[in-house]
């Protein structure tokens, strides 16, 4: 299986699709687990493109020469209020180091991430491979803007943090203003991680 990803962007100022166009392509997207993805991907991703919030990335299987959406997911700048509690190992687990970095970092942040599950399509990727195309995307990224840290706000459910925490994130707290869990991973062990799976 090929696999081709899209920015949003792109589609709004490099190839000038209409507004209807573009809702059209995100009206495909569907994921009755995480409504407020849906939500994202058919209601708020086109504004965050057009005011830099946040940039969405389209992916698409090649399916016997057919692109279908199969996932997304959404990158942007966050930032961690530092605990002056954190132990070394603490800072080792979280950040990959023990640097001290004051009390606030930036992070790389995996705003939102999902499968489409419109028609099955939510079967031709991995959630694996999704993460993968991901941080693929991050650490080119952390070329330009660079931080020691990725983080992803995820609900407090089973299946959630055993996937994340399967991958390498390790949780870090809380949070209280958005009653989501907060789970950190260095950005070292995406640089030096080795994606073999077939593109």
């Amino acid at each position: 299986m090929k696999y081709v990803t899209v920015l949003l962007n792109d589609l709004i100022y490099k190839f000038r699709l209409s507004e209807d166009e573009i809702d059209s392509r995100l009206a495909e997207f569907s994921c009755p687990l995480n409504k407020d993805v849906e939500y994202f991907v058919k209601h708020k991703a086109v504004q965050f493109e057009k005011v830099d919030l946040a940039r969405t990335y389209l992916i698409y299987a090649i399916d016997n020469n057919e692109p279908k959406l199969c996932g997304m997911y959404a990158l942007a700048t966050g930032h961690l209020e530092l605990d002056s509690k954190l132990t070394r190992k603490q800072k080792k687990s979280f950040f990959g180091t023990t640097y001290a970095f004051g009390k606030t970092i930036n992070t790389h942040l995996i705003g939102q991430l999902s499968k489409n599950y419109t028609n099955g399509n939510d079967k031709l990727i991995s959630g694996d491979l999704l993460i993968e195309l991901a941080f693929e995307r991050i650490k080119e990224k952390n070329m330009l803007s660079p931080s020691p840290v990725i983080h992803i706000d995820c609900k407090d459910e089973p299946k959630l943090k055993q996937f994340y925490q399967k991958i390498g994130f390790v949780y870090f707290k809380k949070n209280e203003d958005k009653d989501l869990l907060m789970y950190l991973m260095p950005m070292k062990k995406v640089k030096d991680a080795d994606f073999t799976n077939e593109r």
